[in-house]
């Protein structure tokens, strides 16, 4: 089913729907595994940061219930992030041979891709450890599923518009907060800071498009062009981390200095294009946002129960 919350139910029926549907999918995923263990797992993963981007929705409605279920989910998808930013790492290296411009650069990053694909395999864990983890989280989402199933939030639809409303103002203000933050230190973190709150508004964005199609569009879309420019930016700090770190491969010095200079090249880049796109896609007061979703929220369902 689609990522979005259905404005003619109640709030808690509605969220009960999606994310149940979510969790579901990642099931079904880590079950069949038609491309592969890695793959599902990657899937799955990807469900559950939206089922935790749905929390974050509800949270004012269901605070404590909201806290313990991002917990949980939290936690699984962390148990299953093992080999995963091995594979990152190698996916940077060819994202950047893909921009180089010379031979040079090419057989450099060439050469590290090897190096990266060399050190995920010799450090992955085994076949029947993912299995054991697939079926751990399989068993966990399904715990998730049954809390889920028992959530009532009880609140009548302004109340419901009123929680929504909240939740956006907040999640917008925090947006702008990382990214005055990015722009006065620009620290790696910072970046990675911006990079989850853009993931959580465009989820916010895609929950919520029933109530204002056109406008929740074109946000949804900058805000995921934006998370995933940030995306590759968080991927290239990763590499120059292990670079610069102890357990840098096994490669030259020139070779390694070639992938360095690749890398900040790249990094700085991409940060300048997302603090560009950042302040377009945050650029509007949080209060005005939060009152037009509000009101539009609560339109649609007076409008529902007056048919």
């Amino acid at each position: 089913m689609a990522f979005s919350l259905d404005p003619d139910k109640p709030l808690d029926a509605a969220f009960r729907k999606v994310a149940v549907s979510q969790l579901e999918d990642a099931i079904k995923a880590l079950k069949k595994q038609p491309r592969g263990l890695d793959e599902a797992i990657h899937d799955a993963r990807k469900k559950f940061k939206r089922v935790r981007g749905l929390l974050r929705l509800i949270r004012p409605a269901a605070k404590d219930f909201s806290r313990e279920e991002n917990a949980r989910i939290r936690d699984m998808a962390a148990d299953l992030s093992d080999g995963r930013d091995a594979t990152a790492l190698i996916e940077c290296a060819a994202y950047l041979r893909g921009l180089a411009d010379d031979g040079r650069r090419d057989m450099a990053l060439s050469r590290l891709e090897t190096a990266l694909r060399e050190r995920r395999d010799s450090a992955a864990v085994s076949d029947a450890a993912l299995k054991k983890k697939a079926k751990e989280a399989i068993h966990a989402c399904r715990d998730a599923i049954a809390a889920i199933e028992e959530a009532a939030f009880h609140e009548d639809r302004s109340a419901a518009a009123k929680c929504i409303g909240k939740a956006w103002k907040k999640q917008l203000a925090n947006a702008q907060v990382a990214l005055m933050t990015v722009q006065a230190d620009g620290a790696d973190g910072d970046f990675h800071e911006l990079r989850k709150k853009t993931q959580t508004y465009w989820m916010f964005c895609a929950l919520l498009s029933p109530a204002w199609p056109s406008a929740l569009k074109a946000k949804r879309n900058d805000a995921k062009a934006l998370a995933d420019l940030l995306g590759h930016e968080h991927d290239l700090s990763m590499l120059l981390q292990l670079l610069d770190g102890p357990d840098a491969p096994g490669l030259d010095v020139g070779t390694l200095a070639t992938c360095r200079e690749a890398a900040l090249e790249t990094r700085a880049q991409l940060r300048r294009r997302a603090i560009k796109s950042a302040r377009k896609t945050f650029g509007d007061e949080p209060d005005v946002e939060a009152r037009i979703i509000r009101t539009l929220w609560k339109n649609r369902a007076h409008a529902h129960d007056g048919e």
